[in-house]
């Protein structure tokens, strides 16, 4: 019997999550670390209060659908590697009879 060994997949929802609580740790520091909290907060207001009761109505549209189709990629990934792996597995098995 031979040892055939995959390697492991990637997670790259792991990936992408660690990426943003590093990106929301590194605001965090930022924002702890300067000197003038009132020069943040200046910067930061008109971003939160200039947003508009008619923006989230485009928004939240807008989130889902990046959402489904984010869904609808992973979805059609898993499926061919479904499809792929029966058919390495039956190739590995036939190399190993012969």
């Amino acid at each position: 019997m031979s040892d055939t060994r995959t390697q492991p997949g990637i997670r790259w929802a792991g990936i992408v999550w660690g990426a943003l609580f590093a990106l929301a740790a590194g605001a965090g520091i930022l924002i702890l670390a300067v000197p003038d909290p009132d020069a943040v907060a200046g910067w930061i207001r008109p971003i939160l209060f200039g947003l508009r009761p008619e923006w989230f109505g485009a928004v939240v549209p807008l989130t889902i659908g990046a959402l489904v189709i984010a869904l609808g990629v992973s979805f059609v990934v898993r499926r061919e590697r479904g499809r792929t792996a029966p058919a390495a597995a039956v190739e590995a098995d036939a190399a190993q009879d012969a």
